[in-house]
Order: structure tokens, then sequence, then C-alpha cells
């Protein structure tokens, strides 16, 4: 499995349900995890680059060294989902 194969769209639909909110990157048992917007098979290491490229697109704000992520939705990536999925491949 690669980046390219966890799409983006459901990771900022998740973000966009809690703007007010930061949310983590730990498993499915926290309710505000990202893990809940890709597939069950992605490895840790995996979740973190994901959430790290989305990171420098400019469409998540957030920090995917490890800690606890406190990722965010940014206007750009409200932009993109405003946009529908069949521009920019969200």
């Amino acid at each position: 499995m690669q980046c390219k194969d966890i799409p983006d769209r459901p990771i900022l639909e998740f973000l966009a349900k809690y703007q007010e909110e930061w949310c983590n990157w730990f498993g499915k048992e926290f309710e505000r995890s990202v893990r809940h917007a890709m597939p069950d098979d992605v490895p840790e290491k995996l979740v973190l680059v994901k959430m790290c490229m989305m990171i420098c697109r400019g469409v998540v704000t957030g920090c995917p060294c490890g800690c606890r992520g406190d990722f965010e939705i940014t206007d750009k990536g409200l932009t993109e989902l405003k946009r529908g999925p069949s521009e920019k491949g969200v």
C-alpha cells in the first residue's frame, strides 16, 4: 500500500466535521482519529506520511512527527471539498 492508495476526500470530509477541534492519528478507539477516514489496513507509518503530504499541499495543518497530530482542515482543504471529487484528484 502507498499514499496514493489512500484517497484525500474522506480525510478532508472527516476533518471538516471537526473544524472546531483538532484530530489525532491514533487508533479507531479515538473518536477524532483520522484513521476513521482511511482503510483499516493502513500501517501507522503510512498514516503519518499521508498526513505529512496533505500538510505539504496546504489542505491540512498539524504535525506528522508521531505526536498526537492536532490535524485540522485548512481553508484550502475546504475549497477542495467544494470543488468536488472530479477536480484535483480529491
